[in-house]
Protein backbone atom coordinates (compact mmCIF):
# COMPACT_ATOMS: atom_id res chain seq x y z
CA UNK A 1 0.00 0.00 0.00
CA UNK A 2 1.09 3.51 -0.86
CA UNK A 3 1.64 6.28 1.80
CA UNK A 4 -0.09 9.52 1.73
CA UNK A 5 3.47 11.30 1.07
CA UNK A 6 4.18 8.09 -2.40
CA UNK A 7 0.65 9.36 -3.51
CA UNK A 8 1.98 13.15 -3.24
CA UNK A 9 5.10 12.36 -5.40
CA UNK A 10 2.52 10.51 -8.27
CA UNK A 11 0.97 13.82 -8.37
CA UNK A 12 4.01 15.42 -9.71
CA UNK A 13 3.36 13.57 -13.30
CA UNK A 14 0.13 14.23 -14.71
CA UNK A 15 0.03 10.91 -16.68
CA UNK A 16 0.15 9.21 -12.83
CA UNK A 17 -2.56 11.63 -11.81
CA UNK A 18 -4.63 9.66 -14.51
CA UNK A 19 -3.38 6.01 -13.41
CA UNK A 20 -4.29 6.32 -9.97
CA UNK A 21 -7.36 7.66 -10.49
CA UNK A 22 -7.95 5.18 -13.61
CA UNK A 23 -6.61 2.12 -10.96
CA UNK A 24 -9.92 2.92 -8.71
CA UNK A 25 -12.27 2.91 -11.62
CA UNK A 26 -13.72 6.07 -11.23
CA UNK A 27 -14.32 6.97 -14.89
CA UNK A 28 -16.91 9.61 -14.10
CA UNK A 29 -14.26 11.68 -11.49
CA UNK A 30 -11.84 11.22 -13.79
CA UNK A 31 -13.85 13.10 -16.71
CA UNK A 32 -15.35 15.67 -14.46
CA UNK A 33 -11.44 16.38 -13.55
CA UNK A 34 -10.82 16.85 -17.46
CA UNK A 35 -13.71 19.26 -17.50
CA UNK A 36 -12.84 21.56 -14.56
CA UNK A 37 -9.24 21.95 -16.54
CA UNK A 38 -10.49 23.09 -19.24
CA UNK A 39 -12.74 25.41 -17.78
CA UNK A 40 -10.16 26.86 -15.91
CA UNK A 41 -7.14 26.14 -17.99
CA UNK A 42 -5.32 24.43 -14.88
CA UNK A 43 -3.24 21.77 -15.38
CA UNK A 44 -4.87 18.47 -13.74
CA UNK A 45 -2.20 17.92 -11.67
CA UNK A 46 -2.54 21.69 -10.18
CA UNK A 47 -6.10 20.70 -9.65
CA UNK A 48 -5.48 16.96 -8.08
CA UNK A 49 -2.69 19.03 -5.86
CA UNK A 50 -4.80 21.65 -4.91
CA UNK A 51 -7.37 19.02 -3.90
CA UNK A 52 -4.74 17.46 -1.57
CA UNK A 53 -3.71 20.35 -0.10
CA UNK A 54 -6.99 21.82 0.73
CA UNK A 55 -8.39 18.67 2.22
CA UNK A 56 -4.96 18.45 4.26
CA UNK A 57 -5.89 21.69 5.58
CA UNK A 58 -9.76 22.07 6.00
CA UNK A 59 -11.13 18.27 6.13
CA UNK A 60 -13.07 17.69 9.53
CA UNK A 61 -12.99 14.82 11.69
CA UNK A 62 -16.03 13.04 9.41
CA UNK A 63 -14.20 13.62 5.93
CA UNK A 64 -10.98 11.93 7.14
CA UNK A 65 -12.92 8.94 8.60
CA UNK A 66 -14.86 8.73 5.60
CA UNK A 67 -11.48 9.25 3.72
CA UNK A 68 -10.21 6.42 5.80
CA UNK A 69 -12.73 3.67 5.19
CA UNK A 70 -12.74 4.14 1.58
CA UNK A 71 -9.30 3.36 1.56
CA UNK A 72 -9.67 0.33 3.57
CA UNK A 73 -12.35 -1.08 1.40
CA UNK A 74 -10.54 -0.22 -1.98
CA UNK A 75 -8.91 -2.16 -3.78
CA UNK A 76 -6.81 0.33 -4.89
CA UNK A 77 -5.81 2.93 -1.70
CA UNK A 78 -3.85 5.57 -3.67
CA UNK A 79 -7.42 5.82 -6.11
CA UNK A 80 -9.31 5.83 -3.17
CA UNK A 81 -7.60 8.70 -1.41
CA UNK A 82 -6.66 11.08 -4.64
CA UNK A 83 -10.64 10.51 -5.57
CA UNK A 84 -11.91 11.13 -2.08
CA UNK A 85 -10.14 14.27 -2.09
CA UNK A 86 -10.61 15.87 -5.05
CA UNK A 87 -14.84 15.01 -4.65
CA UNK A 88 -14.36 16.56 -1.10
CA UNK A 89 -12.83 20.06 -2.89
CA UNK A 90 -15.15 20.00 -5.82
CA UNK A 91 -18.23 20.21 -3.10
CA UNK A 92 -16.39 23.11 -1.21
Amino acid sequence: MSTLGEILDQLHDRAQVYQILAESGDLVLMSRLDQIAVETEADVREIALGAVRAFTASADAEAWVRLIGRIQDSQSPAGACLGEMITWSMKQ
